[in-house]
């Protein structure tokens, strides 16, 4: 990526149009990983280990084809997968609210 800005405010705008093009997608992708909630037996089911590890290998890849920092990119993804899984574990907790009760008076 060659990028040679004029100044601030291309840069900035730039980053801006990014972002309105970026978040949507973010959006979708948040959503999708709650409806997994509906296909998870339990909440533990939630957290897949090896899919976090094959979406990172994925997500490296991508971004060396991308002329990218695989490590930053990564990062990144690291972060937006732990949020999701937050969020599906919200969605599982509202699709089962018996199991999250259990779980509360078992802690």
């Amino acid at each position: 990526m060659d990028l040679t800005p004029s100044g601030m405010d291309e840069i900035r705008d730039a980053i801006d149009d990014l972002d309105r093009r970026i978040v949507p997608l973010l959006a979708e992708r948040v959503a999708w990983v709650k409806s997994a909630a509906a296909f998870k037996p339990t909440r533990e089911a939630v957290v897949v280990p090896w899919r976090i590890e094959d979406v990172v290998d994925k997500v490296r890849a991508h971004a060396a084809a991308a002329g990218a920092d695989p490590a930053v990119l990564e990062a990144i993804y690291r972060a937006l997968m732990d949020v999701s899984i937050g969020e599906e574990a919200k969605a599982w907790d509202a699709l089962h609210p018996r199991a999250a009760d259990r779980d509360a008076v078992d802690a």
